[in-house]
């Protein structure tokens, strides 16, 4: 315990000494400070000579630098006794405290300092940032530039700095002098979306351009298109939602990549959603047509930020009846042909309900998906033993059912 508190009352006499301007020369040495200066250059030769009665006396000088500490060996010619600071320390900047000890006694001490070396070629590191900003003014990127001798110690206080940046076709110039070594300017976006270019220049040593995004601001509202082929609801073609072009409030073409998401109501209240990402401010969408009398209505939403009208859709039913006929002992069903707008065959793949009741109670749903304009149905009497049953057959919206006599089946 007695040792730390010795330890740390050393630490607070050495740093008192080491803020200590004028020398402390102790009573009984013969030993005196030369030199004068108590401002060096960094990077040029740093020496301290003192005299001495004494040919032989061989001190030591006990340095502290913000870089490190370090003892240093003199030399003793005729008396005169001369101190070499090492490289490591003479090219950084900051303050130097020094103490001679002789004879393992503290003897002299005192301070100087080293500044920047202003005859080397200024180094300038940069940073800009952040490096994505939105337009309207209101956001800012900050350039802050840090200027160095060639040692890389940091220039003096108010080093005047040009801060340029340019953005469209507008070069903007800023003389700033450094603070705590820092020179720094808040470049602040403009209406326009585009790209900030930024430079310095110190001491005619100048900067390559660093780049800052000023991308557009939110979107606002707008409004939502559609084309298609024909209004007929043949679960087949595809309608095309297409926005106009989305812009900030400045009149910025959004992003992009900015995702639209269409809401679709049916006329049954079923929700339907399709998405788009806007290419040149542009998004769109695709639905497929229902197979059935339809309308929905749309409307196009960027989430949380910007909505479009509300657009309706109506389609038709393509056809308004079709036949089916029972084989093989009404152990088949067959339905169709199915004919579309035209007269035409209706696409393969459209989907076919039948539903079969016994004692008008549902037991079972058949499905086919049509192929040529016509849907088979076997019922085999392994799975359907009872002897009478009913059907409704639905597709393309319509629902038909079969005669109110029951279908007797024979084995």
């Amino acid at each position: 315990m007695k040792k730390t508190i010795y330890i740390l009352l050393s630490l607070v006499l050495l740093l008192l000494l080491a803020f200590a301007t004028p020398a402390f020369i102790a009573k009984d040495s013969d030993i005196h400070l030369n030199s004068t200066n108590k401002l060096f250059v960094a990077g040029n030769d740093l020496e301290l000579t003192f005299s001495s009665s004494s040919k032989t006396a061989k001190p030591q000088l006990f340095i502290i630098h913000s870089y490190g500490k370090t003892v240093v060996n003199g030399n003793n010619k005729d008396g005169k006794i001369t101190f070499t600071i090492p490289d490591i320390y003479s090219k950084k900047t900051g303050n130097v405290s020094w103490f001679l000890i002789d004879n393992e006694k503290t003897v002299l001490n005192g301070a100087f300092e080293i500044i920047p070396n202003d005859k080397t070629k200024t180094q300038i590191e940069n940073y800009l940032g952040p490096r994505s900003i939105l337009a309207g003014g209101k956001e800012f990127t900050m350039m802050v530039s840090i200027p160095t001798d060639g040692f890389d110690n940091p220039k003096s206080e108010n080093t005047p700095v040009l801060i340029k940046h340019q953005f469209l076709d507008k070069v903007t110039a800023v003389s700033k002098n450094t603070h705590d070594f820092v020179a720094w300017n808040n470049i602040y976006s403009n209406t326009q979306s585009g790209q900030i270019l930024a430079s310095t220049v110190c001491d005619k040593t100048i900067t390559k351009e660093t780049e800052t995004e000023v991308y557009p601001n939110i979107a606002t509202d707008f409004s939502i298109f559609y084309s298609r082929n024909h209004g007929y609801g043949d679960g087949n073609q595809i309608t095309t939602l297409t926005t106009s072009i989305i812009k900030d409030e400045y009149n910025n073409t959004v992003s992009d990549g900015t995702m639209v998401v269409f809401h679709i109501t049916t006329k049954n209240d079923m929700f339907l959603k399709t998405f788009g990402s806007t290419i040149n401010g542009i998004a769109t969408g695709q639905i497929l047509h229902p197979d059935h009398l339809d309308s929905y209505a749309v409307k196009g939403y960027i989430t949380g930020i910007a909505k479009s009208n509300i657009l309706h859709m109506d389609y038709k039913p393509i056809l308004s009846d079709f036949k089916y006929s029972f084989s093989d002992h009404n152990r088949k069903l067959t339905i169709g042909p199915l004919n579309s707008f035209m007269g035409q065959l209706v696409p393969d793949g459209i989907k076919v309900l039948v539903k079969i009741f016994h004692d008008d109670k549902i037991i079972k749903i058949l499905q086919e998906d049509s192929s040529k304009g016509m849907a088979n149905f076997e019922i085999p009497s392994d799975f359907y033993k009872e002897k009478n049953y009913r059907f409704e057959i639905q597709t393309l919206g319509i629902t038909k059912k079969t005669e109110t006599k029951n279908y007797v089946f024979n084995k």
